[in-house]
């Protein structure tokens, strides 16, 4: 079988003239053209969804691990560990390696309503940045308030589109259900 790219034609001349006319690859040149474009911004959309959903499940994990705390009445570094594991599975099936918790509970006084950090725990090595500062006017004295920082490190599936790591953080703030304020023993 015998393809042919260009019509047959009698002479050199109408040849030449007839492949200027010819338009049978143009629609490859432009496809080959545009291919790359749309594989970039294919990949930047699962990039930036994957993103995303780490950025979700990261605010999850710290949302349940702060209502976990909330319900207690005391807490101990085994109540938390479990707390955490669960804060960890919450994030399931990203790799946790890189995720850190911290943990504060700021009482504020009896009279004055001033916060003053009651206890703090962590895993992985986080912490909560400045607690006092990020309680001042969320309680009323005599209160308390549970604050939950959580940071995951994401690592980009495809370098080309997002070149390097970035740190996603969330934090945040319950209140003690059943009690004025959660002891750590």
């Amino acid at each position: 079988m015998i393809f042919r790219i260009l019509p047959r034609h009698k002479n050199f001349k109408t040849a030449i003239a007839g492949a200027v006319r010819h338009d049978g690859g143009v629609a490859a040149t432009e496809f080959a053209l545009i291919l790359p474009v749309l594989l970039l911004v294919l990949l930047g959309t699962i990039e930036l969804t994957n993103a995303l959903s780490a950025k979700r499940k990261l605010l999850n994990a710290v949302q349940s691990a702060a209502d976990l705390i909330g319900q207690q009445t005391n807490v101990t570094s085994t109540d938390l560990s479990t707390i955490y594991l669960a804060a960890r599975l919450t994030m399931s099936p990203l790799d946790v390696s890189t995720m850190t918790i911290g943990v504060a509970s700021v009482r504020f006084d009896d009279t004055t309503g001033a916060p003053t950090l009651d206890w703090s725990d962590s895993y992985g090595g986080g912490k909560v940045v400045d607690p006092l500062v990020k309680a001042t006017g969320r309680g009323e004295a005599g209160a308390s308030i549970v604050i939950v920082s959580g940071t995951y490190i994401y690592q980009p599936l495809v370098q080309l589109i997002i070149p390097t790591a970035f740190v996603m953080s969330e934090t945040t703030y319950v209140r003690p259900r059943t009690v004025s304020w959660i002891m750590k023993y």
